[in-house]
């Protein structure tokens, strides 16, 4: 917004730049990291119901916060790997769901998971979160 008067040879010059990801700055936030909603209620209001008789309807948690590329394993607590998710590359969405369906088809238990968020550049976040059913 301007309140000078245009006259005749006035002209905007704008400068814009590429958009860059700083691997140093997205490590320093790789603490900021987290689940929701932990922990994740199987029987919570805010779940869709179902219109079908049998099924759940939309089941699902978000990891947030995620830097733009990185890859989350999810375990349990005993250490079997249960889902493998990818983030690809993008800078405006920093979160990824998870169905709570495994790599093998199979529902989510209830239990402790915990996470491991690996970035590219060689930073790597752990974290943990809750089903409850």
């Amino acid at each position: 917004k301007t309140k000078k008067q245009f006259a005749g040879g006035d002209y905007f010059e704008f400068k814009s730049h590429s958009s860059h990801m700083n691997n140093a700055l997205a490590k320093n936030h790789l603490n900021k990291i987290s689940v929701v909603p932990n922990p994740y209620i199987s029987a919570a209001k805010w779940e869709r119901r179902s219109l079908y008789q049998s099924g759940r309807g939309d089941r699902k948690i978000d990891f947030i916060n995620l830097p733009a590329e990185c890859t989350v394993k999810i375990f349990t607590e005993s250490g079997a790997l249960v889902k493998i998710i990818d983030k690809e590359y993008s800078e405006t969405n920093g979160s990824v769901s998870w169905d709570l369906i495994s790599d093998d088809g199979m529902e989510a238990a209830f239990g402790l998971y915990i996470y491991h968020v690996k970035v590219p550049n060689g930073g790597e976040h752990i974290g943990k979160f809750a089903v409850i059913k």
